[in-house]
């Protein structure tokens, strides 16, 4: 087995500053895939930088910890103070879990409402990692839309959860520190056979985001690694694949009928969108069948149905 990493950026729409550095360590080969806020001041900043950047997998970063809610406020109220913003990451009082799958709804719509599509889906302050009954709403979403859920590094112990696709490890780090670049490094050199997310959050630093945040001066302290040239250097040395999110989902330029596949929200969707909704074959019978095909087409003949098809027509 390969050894493939998504290295991904969050917090893409935080603010402007944060999307140029995000940006920035894209276009250094140190980042593979990032994932959006849809509620915050950057948001629009974020979108037009994406529309100009077709092959960056991006994600819905889910957020119910800073701004408003897009819902209206009084259908979430177990999710908001009086004046209608989140409560912080740091609360007593329980979530609802009709509140929390509206307001995750109304955020998935309002990203798939700028023509884009969410490449996988994850939470802000590891929100799903931290609380089972989010981790449960989150998945279930996954699984409707058949896009890939962030691994929890803790696993919950709840009945009839669904299980998404998600990477085979994940790696909560952080790098702001005089050894993040070498500890980075390692954990290149480490890297464990399969797929593994890596998570960071570079960004540069602006009076929107100081308005917001206290996690500041650490994002340029690890954008300065995620650009430095030896993560994509140290990458290609080591033969490690790096990918985004949508190569997990990606499936043979096949054609595929419109009426086999399910109802989409957005039917102007790029075909890519389609082919994730159908589902990945296996790339050797892909070769098979297209072989065979053509094949039965030099000869003018078609192919026989196989007996498990004509055991299912009976």
């Amino acid at each position: 087995m390969s050894r493939q990493v998504i290295i991904n950026a969050d917090d893409f729409g935080l603010s402007p500053a944060v999307n140029e550095g995000i940006i920035k360590a894209y276009h250094a080969g140190g980042i593979t895939s990032t994932s959006m806020m849809v509620n915050m001041p950057g948001f629009n900043h974020a979108v037009r930088s994406a529309w100009s950047l077709p092959d960056f997998g991006i994600g819905l970063h889910f957020n119910l910890t800073y701004g408003r809610s897009i819902s209206d406020p009084d259908s979430v109220p177990s999710l908001v103070r009086p004046d209608g913003t989140f409560h912080n990451g740091i609360r007593t009082s329980v979530r609802d879990s009709d509140d929390v799958a509206r307001e995750l709804d109304a955020q998935w719509n309002r990203f798939v409402g700028t023509s884009l599509y969410p490449a996988h889906l994850d939470s802000h302050h590891l929100l799903h990692q931290n609380d089972p009954l989010i981790y449960k709403v989150m998945a279930e979403k996954a699984i409707r839309e058949n896009i890939p859920l962030r691994r929890s590094q803790i696993v919950h112990s709840i009945p009839n959860v669904p299980n998404p696709l998600m990477s085979n490890t994940i790696l909560l780090d952080t790098y702001g520190d005089q050894e993040g670049l070498q500890r980075l490094l390692h954990h290149l050199f480490s890297l464990p056979e399969g797929i593994t997310e890596i998570v960071c959050h570079p960004g540069y630093v602006d009076d929107v985001l100081r308005g917001i945040s206290e996690w500041t001066d650490i994002r340029e302290d690890e954008l300065s690694v995620f650009i430095n040239e030896e993560v994509p250097q140290t990458i290609q040395a080591l033969g490690i694949v790096p990918i985004s999110y949508k190569a997990m989902m990606d499936t043979p330029d096949e054609p595929c009928e419109l009426s086999e596949l399910p109802e989409i929200p957005r039917p102007s969707q790029p075909i890519k969108k389609k082919i994730l909704l159908a589902g990945p074959r296996p790339h050797r019978e892909l070769k098979r069948k297209r072989k065979t095909r053509r094949w039965f087409k030099k000869r003018g003949t078609k192919p026989r149905p196989s007996a498990t098809r004509i055991r299912k027509r009976v």
